[in-house]
């Protein structure tokens, strides 16, 4: 399986993930703010459409290293965006306010059943041009970071693992 987060459209990315767990454990890493902080961002979901699902990130729980100049303005930030579709356990829909550009867009990730281990595939949807390798290496490096704690085992360092995905990742555009 390719683990590469791949645009297959000018504004779209996909990633596609087998994850050891059950699917009801792989939607509890994503909703809930205390599982999720350990790979992602710490936060709220809100479990209808409308509602409000916050992203309270604080990569210094995920690194031992500092952020490259370029994020250091992000590294402790909370966001918000909108719920627009929660299906436990199986759909999430929501919007994502963009940090260094205007606008929004939008991430739908849908989990498959597959008994001991969990299909996740992630669309990110409307994303400008000169963000994707960001957006495309920070999906990559968190959800790296998901599969090494579903393991069991002992996640990696986010920032030296996002650094060489984005450089990575600028070379193909």
């Amino acid at each position: 399986m390719n683990d590469k987060a791949i645009m297959t459209g000018p504004m779209r990315l996909e990633i596609v993930r087998v994850l050891d767990g059950p699917i009801d454990r792989v939607w509890a890493y994503l909703t809930e703010g205390d599982l999720r902080e350990q790979w992602f961002c710490g936060g709220t979901t809100a479990t209808e459409p409308g509602g409000r699902i916050v992203f309270a990130f604080d990569h210094r729980r995920l690194s031992k290293v500092g952020p490259p100049e370029k994020y250091a303005d992000s590294e402790v930030v909370e966001m918000s965006g909108e719920v627009l579709v929660y299906e436990k356990p199986t759909k999430l829909k929501f919007t994502w306010d963009e940090m260094h550009v205007e606008g929004s867009s939008t991430v739908t990730i849908m989990l498959k059943d597959l008994g001991d281990r969990t299909e996740l595939h992630l669309i990110h949807e409307d994303l400008v041009p000169d963000i994707q390798p960001g957006v495309r290496a920070g999906w990559h490096a968190h959800l790296d970071l998901l599969v090494d704690l579903l393991r069991g085992e002992p996640a990696r360092d986010f920032w030296l693992h996002f650094n060489a995905l984005e450089s990575a990742y600028e070379t193909e555009v």
